[in-house]
This record gives C-alpha cells, sequence and structure tokens, in this order.
C-alpha cells in the first residue's frame, strides 16, 4: 500500500484529522515534484518522497510536544507569579500581578517584557561593542568615508569573500558570534532556527512592503531570482534544496507575504492565538544571495541602504521576540489570551464575594467593583501588549503617520535646544536612587562625568567598557534614540531624525542622557565589585534590602560574590593593571559550576536590577506611560495625532511619577514615605531653581532676586524640575513664554504650530481686510524664532535673537521699540528681573 494511501486510510479509521493528512499530501507532493526535478523516475521519486515525508512529520510531532511541554511550563511559572504577588495592601492581586509581566512593577521581584527585552538588547551589544564602536553614528547619522569602505568590507566578509583584511574579519567574527548568540537565546525559549539556515545566511534583509509592491510578482521573481544562491537555501517544507522549479514556487510565496505584510496567507479565524512566534523568524532568512554585490543591490532596491541600520534592527527584533517567548512561552499569543480570560474568571467570582460582603480591596472606591477594577487593567495589559509586539507604532495611514512623525522630529530640533540645562538634574535623580540602594552616591555620578570627557577623546575607552558591561549603547546604534525621553516614539522619515539628532547631540543632551545612564552602571557593577569579599550580612543595610527587592538573597549573593571579578585592563591595554574591576553579570553566565538555570535566573535578576534602577537614575519612556496615556492610539489617526502632540516633552514627567513618585508612595507608613518624598521634592526643587536661572541668563536675564524668591518662584521651580517647565509660566502670566494659552499649551506644540500659522497667516489677512492693525512683524519674527530647527541651542540662542531675529523684527514691526519697553516691564513686575542683554541691543549692556 502506498503511503498516500495509508494517509487517506488513516483519515477514515480516525487516525489523523483531515487537517494533519492534508498537510502531509502538499508535503508528499512538494518532495515527490523535487526528486522529479532532481531526474529520478516516479517510483523513485515517491519512494524517498514518502520515507521522508514520514520522518518529517515525526520530526514535527516531536517539536510540537516539545513547545506544547515548554508552554505548559511556562503557564504553571506565571500562575505561581500570580499567587506570589503581593500589592501594596499586602494583599493577592492577579490583576496587577498579570500586567507586571508586561510593563515593570515597584512592588514585584520578577522580570517583565519590558525589562528582558533591554537585558537581551545588552547582552547583544556587549558581544557587538568592536563593531558599535567601529560604525556608531556621526553627527545627524552621518558616515565617514572609513566607515563606509569598512561596513563594505564587513559584508563581504559575511559572505565569505576574502578581503584579506584584518579589521573586516574581526568586525565580522564580533557580528556573528553575536547573531548566533541571539539564535540560540531564541530557540531556548521555543524558537525553531536552525544552525544549518544560520550558516548560510550571510546578513539580514529588511523588506520595504511599499517598494516591492510597485512591481508585480514576475517582475520581482526575475529581479531576485539571479542573485539567489539556490544550492544554499533550503525549503523549509521539505527540508531539502530547492531547485528551478521549487524555487519559483516558493518565492510567490515570498512576495505574496511581503507585499501583503502576511496577510495573503492569513486565514480569518475566531481563534484568536495566532501563529506561534516559535516559527516566525525562519521568514528572515530564508533569501540567500550569492554575493556581497547581490545583498546590496538588493536592499538599496527593495530593502534599507543603510547596513548598520539593517543589522541594528536585525538586533532590537530578535530582543524583543526573545523576551516575549521567555516570558510568555512560544505562542505568547495563547498565553496572552489565557491571562485575559484567567482575569475575567477571578474578576467574576471575587465580584459574586464582593455581592456577598465576604470580600472588598482595600482603599478601593467603594462605588467601584473588582470586576470594574480587572476590566481597566486587562485593557492596559492588552494595550502593553500590542505595544511590545510593534502594532501601536504601526500607522494607519502611512502618509499622515510619518508626516506628523517628521512633523514632531523638526519641532523637537526647534524646541529642545536647551534640554540639556534640565538634564542637569539627572544628578540628582542618579544620586537620589543610589542613596535608596545603598550605594555610594558619588561613585556613579564620578564614572558619568568620566564618560562625558570620554566622549571628547578619539579612544572612548570608558564607553567601551561600560558596553562590555552589559549596559546598553543608545547612543551609538540609534539616531535621535535619547528624544525618546521626551517623545512617546522615536520612528520618523530618516531626513528628519538627521536634522533632531544633529541639534541633540551638539546641544550635549544626547550626551549627557547617555553617560548618565552608563554611569550609573558602572557605578552599581563596581560597588558590587567593591563588595564582593562580604557576606550577605555584613553588606550595608540598605543594599540589602535592594537586592532583596529583586529576589537577590543571602544564598543568591553567596553565590553571585564567588565569581571572578572582570577586569577592564583584559581588553583595553590604557587601564590594564589600575584595578578597574566590576561585578559583571555576563561573567556568571560562563561559570561552568552553576545549571543552566541557576545561571539564567542570578544573570537575570542582576541585570534586571540594574536596568530597572538605571530607569530611577535617567528617566526615560516607559511601556506603562505610553499605554496610561495614549492607549492603544496609533499614528495616522486624528485622535493618535492629536494624543502625539498633547504628550510632546511630558514623557520625562510621566515617567518621574511612575518611578519615583510612586515608589515614594509605596514606602510603609507616613513616615517612612516622607522620609523619601520630602528630600526628594526639596532637593528636586533647588536643582530645578538652578536650571531656571541657567535657562534665564542664557535668555540674556539677570538671576531672579532673593527678594522675588517667593512661593511662586519655589513652585515654578518644582515645576521645572519635573520637566514641565512651561506649565510654570502659568505661575506669572496668563500665557507662556511663547505667548501660548493653558489650553494650547496641554495640547502640545503640534497644535500649537496649527494655530501659531493660522494666526500668521489667515488671522492676519482677516485683520487687514477690516482695516484693523496687524502685528504680522512680531508674529512673524516669534514663528521665525520659534520654529526653526537648531535656533534653540542653549548657547547661541541668545546671540541669535538679538543679533538676527530682533534686526528682522525692527524692520518688519515699526513698534519694536514699544512692544520690547511693554515686556521689559512686564518682566521687571513679574520677576523683579532685568536683561543682561536687552532686545534690539547689538551688544550686551
Amino acid at each position: 500500500m502506498s503511503y498516500r494511501n495509508c494517509i487517506i486510510n488513516g483519515i477514515k479509521e480516525g487516525l489523523i484529522s483531515e487537517k494533519q493528512a492534508q498537510k502531509q499530501l502538499e508535503l508528499l507532493e512538494d518532495l515527490e515534484r523535487t526528486y522529479k526535478g532532481q531526474g529520478l523516475d516516479p517510483t523513485e521519486s515517491s519512494i524517498k518522497a514518502a520515507k521522508l515525508a514520514y520522518e518529517k512529520i515525526k520530526i514535527e510531532l516531536a517539536e510540537k510536544r516539545r513547545l506544547v511541554l515548554k508552554q505548559k511550563k511556562v503557564q504553571e511559572e506565571i500562575m505561581f507569579r500570580l499567587r506570589q504577588y503581593r500589592n501594596i495592601n499586602g494583599e493577592e492581586d492577579f490583576a496587577k500581578a498579570s500586567r507586571s509581566l508586561y510593563a515593570f512593577d515597584n512592588l514585584s521581584t520578577e522580570i517583565s517584557i519590558e525589562r528582558a527585552t533591554q537585558i537581551e538588547l545588552s547582552k547583544a551589544h556587549s558581544l557587538l561593542t568592536k563593531v558599535l564602536h567601529a560604525f556608531k553614528y556621526k553627527l545627524g547619522g552621518r558616515r565617514s568615508k572609513d566607515q563606509t569602505t569598512g561596513m563594505g568590507l564587513l559584508i563581504r566578509e559575511a559572505f565569505a569573500e576574502d578581503t584579506g583584511n584584518k579589521t573586516a574579519k574581526e568586525l565580522f567574527e564580533a557580528w556573528r558570534q553575536t547573531a548566533e548568540h541571539l539564535r540560540k537565546r531564541y530557540n531556548q525559549f521555543g524558537g525553531r532556527i536552525v544552525s544549518k539556515i544560520e550558516s548560510n545566511w550571510g546578513l539580514p534583509q529588511i523588506h520595504d512592503t511599499l517598494l516591492v509592491r510597485q512591481i508585480s510578482k514576475n517582475e520581482w521573481i526575475e529581479y531576485v531570482l539571479p542573485k539567489l544562491n539556490i544550492e544554499k537555501m533550503i525549503d523549509d517544507k521539505t527540508g531539502l534544496p530547492f531547485n528551478r522549479t521549487t524555487i519559483r514556487l516558493a518565492l510567490d510565496e515570498v512576495y505574496e507575504n511581503i507585499s501583503t505584510e502576511g496577510m495573503a496567507t492569513f486565514k480569518p479565524s475566531s481563534v484568536s492565538y495566532g501563529r506561534s512566534l516559535a516559527n516566525r523568524r525562519t521568514d528572515h532568512r530564508f533569501l540567500i544571495f550569492k554575493s556581497a554585490d547581490d545583498w546590496m543591490t538588493y536592499q538599496q532596491r527593495f530593502g534599507n541602504g543603510d547596513p548598520f541600520k539593517t543589522m541594528m534592527e536585525h538586533i532590537n527584533g530578535m530582543a524583543r521576540d526573545i523576551a516575549i517567548m521567555k516570558i510568555l512561552g512560544p505562542n505568547p499569543d495563547a498565553t496572552h489570551t489565557w491571562i485575559k480570560q484567567l482575569l475575567k474568571q477571578k474578576a467574576t467570582l471575587d465580584a459574586r464575594k464582593e455581592a456577598q460582603g465576604t470580600f472588598k480591596r482595600k482603599k478601593l472606591i467603594k462605588a467601584r467593583t473588582e470586576e470594574d477594577r480587572t476590566k481597566v487593567i486587562v485593557d492596559s495589559i492588552e494595550n502593553l501588549y500590542a505595544y511590545h509586539k510593534g502594532t501601536l507604532h504601526k500607522p494607519i495611514d502611512g502618509f499622515f503617520g510619518r508626516s506628523f512623525a517628521a512633523l514632531r522630529q523638526l519641532l523637537t530640533s526647534a524646541q529642545l535646544g536647551g534640554a540639556a540645562i534640565m538634564a542637569l538634574s539627572d544628578f540628582n535623580w542618579s544620586r537620589i536612587t543610589a542613596k535608596f540602594n545603598g550605594l555610594p552616591a558619588h561613585k556613579g555620578n564620578r564614572q558619568t562625568i568620566k564618560l562625558l570627557a570620554d566622549g571628547m577623546r578619539k579612544n572612548k575607552v570608558t564607553s567601551r567598557i561600560a558596553i562590555r558591561l552589559g549596559l546598553i549603547a543608545d547612543h551609538w546604534s540609534t539616531i535621535a534614540g535619547v528624544q525618546a525621553r521626551y517623545l512617546m516614539e522615536v520612528e520618523a522619515p530618516m531626513w528628519s531624525k538627521r536634522i533632531s539628532d544633529t541639534v541633540l547631540r551638539i546641544s550635549g543632551l544626547s550626551h549627557l542622557t547617555q553617560s548618565g545612564r552608563w554611569g550609573y552602571g558602572m557605578g552599581a557593577m563596581g560597588y558590587m565589585a567593591d563588595v564582593s569579599g562580604k557576606l550577605f550580612s555584613q553588606l550595608d543595610p540598605l543594599f540589602q534590602k535592594h537586592l532583596k527587592r529583586y529576589g537577590i538573597n543571602e544564598g543568591s549573593w553567596e553565590i553571585i560574590r564567588k565569581t571572578k571579578l572582570y577586569d577592564a585592563g583584559i581588553d583595553e591595554s590604557t587601564v590594564a593593571g589600575k584595578g578597574i574591576t566590576f561585578l559583571r553579570p555576563d561573567d556568571i553566565h560562563a561559570r561552568a559550576d552553576l545549571t543552566p538555570e541557576l545561571r539564567e535566573d542570578l544573570v537575570t535578576r542582576l541585570l534586571n536590577m540594574v536596568i530597572n534602577e538605571t530607569q530611577f537614575a535617567i528617566p526615560s519612556t516607559s511601556a506603562r506611560g505610553r499605554v496610561m496615556f495614549a492607549g492603544r492610539t496609533q499614528p495616522g489617526t486624528a485622535q493618535g495625532e492629536v494624543i502625539a502632540s498633547a504628550l510632546m516633552y511630558k514623557t520625562f514627567a510621566i515617567t518621574l511619577g511612575l518611578t519615583h513618585l510612586v515608589r515614594g508612595f509605596q514606602q510603609i507608613g507616613l513616615k517612612g514615605k516622607a522620609k523619601y518624598l520630602v528630600p526628594l521634592l526639596i532637593s528636586a526643587t533647588f536643582m530645578g531653581a538652578l536650571s531656571y536661572e541657567i535657562k534665564q541668563m542664557a535668555a540674556g536675564k539677570q538671576p531672579t532676586s532673593p527678594e522675588k524668591m517667593g512661593f511662586r518662584y519655589w513652585l515654578n521651580a518644582m515645576i521645572y524640575s519635573g520637566g514641565l517647565g512651561i506649565f510654570g509660566d502659568f505661575l506669572f502670566a496668563d500665557n507662556n513664554r511663547y505667548g501660548g494659552s493653558l489650553a494650547k499649551t496641554i495640547v502640545g506644540p503640534v497644535v500649537g504650530l496649527t494655530s501659531d500659522l493660522s494666526r500668521l497667516t489667515v488671522g492676519n489677512a482677516f485683520e487687514l481686510l477690516s482695516g484693523e492693525d496687524t502685528n504680522f512683524g512680531s508674529e512673524f519674527t516669534n514663528f521665525v524664532q520659534r520654529y526653526t530647527p537648531g535656533t534653540s541651542l542653549w548657547y547661541m540662542r541668545l546671540a541669535y535673537e538679538r543679533l538676527i531675529i530682533d534686526t528682522l523684527e525692527k524692520l518688519l514691526n515699526p513698534n519694536f521699540s514699544r512692544d520690547q519697553r511693554r515686556k521689559e516691564n512686564a518682566l521687571y513686575k513679574r520677576t523683579g528681573q532685568e536683561y543682561w542683554w536687552s532686545p534690539g541691543e547689538l551688544l550686551p549692556q
């Protein structure tokens, strides 16, 4: 009996389902077609195809069992985690515990998808230190001639083309090790990328859906086919190499998937589980090009012309997918659905207890039920999951989404030139965080100052040490990434990101932010090296509490402290013999005396601790902050763009609230809360006052006199310290420093730009037609001043305003002198300040 007949009989006898049978029959046909293409006769083709099909189904069933067991184990671990979690009132709280799986939660000792992604990224960056240093973006995302040449050589080495260049070989080897590490991590948590595919792979590919759509399927196949190394490509269905016939069938499917973003093969269903993430990543390795030239030609035509960006996006995507599987299992969609169903069931049962008077949460609003509370958290979880999968970043209308994203980048470049002054408060946040955790406050800030100096040197020794320790290199791997501190998104057209990146870098904000994040991490790992000779009981009590908050108990510390310390001099000859040592999590992972499970747990907890606390030390964007205020809105919609405008420049304040303020209110008792929050508010207010005064002097004004430093002044300073300085203007006047109302300030810069542009054009036109006096000259110069990229740079803004803007306004505004006298009088009346370089004057007084 033939294998085909066996399959048919299996359906009749109920041994296999029709779906399984259909899959086997399709595989059998594919194998027979492949063998016939190799020149075998029909009989021999059928025999070989039947044998291989049977072997493959056994392997697939075994793999399916592995994934099912892994999925079950993950769900058991999640259930244990939910039962262990306690909210601030000491209550079991499945809803908040579930949210801690997706985003950072102060009360959870376990890791979230948000932090797991950063941990995976940190390891990848540490392996890629040489490549990051060699190809890091220069000002405005530029590339030097040497970098362009070096990247070309690396690409050739990736395609086994011997360049004879030792540096290129070393850089490619670093990339190969990083890609292999990510592949193994992906498989460790349920993925399935075989090493054979990886060894033939070359470099990752980016397919621009819009570019692929512009040509027909046949045109795309005819373009790409001559560039492919068919002999090295493996048919995922059959496990055999392609031939000329089968490759066209496969490319047909590839085109459909790229041009429709997977929707061509999507089968509508009521089941919400979706495709298992375990198999998704094999798609990105399907096309194998013959040579470096073929790969580069394709990327220029249908992908991304920047190979470094392509590599970084591959790493970012892999880190995200690994993190999602680590927390939710090989089929995270299934686990996510299970969690939501579990929470709804729990809320319903608790609601029944509420109705019977046997259950009520502490401090829950009386009229609010457990079901109401859980529904809100489930909605938050749904949004967080969409955030991690990347769907919240995809614009509904691509044209409008990209257009508004570009506009926000331009506004950033025009209005954040003085943000580096506000970022000086990072030294205070870092000090507060270190003190709370029992770390020497000076250690992290001292490292930050070293890194600031390091950035001015060509040989960036300290920066490379930071990356090797496992600290993420945002500043080196992305363009304009630092603006995440003030915007909810960083995706925008490249040209606009180049402009904002240039301004943020030359203002000092980018370097100050990256130095602060690295500085805190280096300080923490350096301190752990210093105290590694101490027993847990001998550690500072605050540091003991710090370790316990992340699930590191006495037994864990005993193992951690015996890890061989990392001497930076091993990799950097300039610091050899200077005793610069760190307790590096990566060295725990290398210990052969520990089980893989224990190594994974300890490294995860240590890095979770360092990365989490870095968020306190240098507040930036957060997943929870994004979904809390933007919900599931997406770019390219009216609602999404209005909310994106409203949230511009407020991300820092949101994160500050979700970190320090939440931590302060979570302290035990009124005394504990006051002990954390009072010093925080006092020191932050003083730093806010310092930033305010520096900005005043940079704007040509004299410092505020002591007698004018009343209640409103210090309230304004406190607002400044929280990154919302512009709202402090309303303590002294009805309008902000730009003449905008409170409502206009709340809705954000994009709406503000629209209003200003309308007033400048339509408003002045109506005034002219009605015979009223227009303020065109003043409004036009103010518009140019506020919306020209780069003009807000703190060290050149004043000279630009006095020498260019004031001169222009004098020409256009006949009432310039009167208007300026009115502004100076209003300033003196409000704050007691005078100008040290008055408007309209060519030189300071």
